[in-house]
């Protein structure tokens, strides 16, 4: 039932929409067809941009989009810098 995770195994999460979706969702340009998008939904899929461009070594892209996030969702620790 469910995810199946073995013992000791950390769910792990995944972006699977397209990057500009995402960034957009994320910014609040875009609502991915979501009629109940929140401020958490938004920061969450942000989140995992952000880990999605590192994952992938794209770390200038990564860091342009830290900073835009961090300017959009000031206070938020997943988008601090160092």
């Amino acid at each position: 039932m469910g995810i199946g995770l073995m013992q000791n195994q950390k769910p792990r999460f995944r972006l699977t929409i397209p990057i500009e979706d995402a960034f957009a969702f994320a910014t609040g340009d875009f609502d991915l067809e979501c009629s109940e998008a929140t401020d958490g939904m938004r920061r969450l899929v942000g989140a995992l941009l952000i880990d999605s461009l590192e994952y992938g070594e794209h770390w200038r892209v990564a860091a342009e989009v830290r900073a835009c996030l961090a300017e959009r969702w000031p206070g938020c620790s997943s988008f601090q810098s160092g």
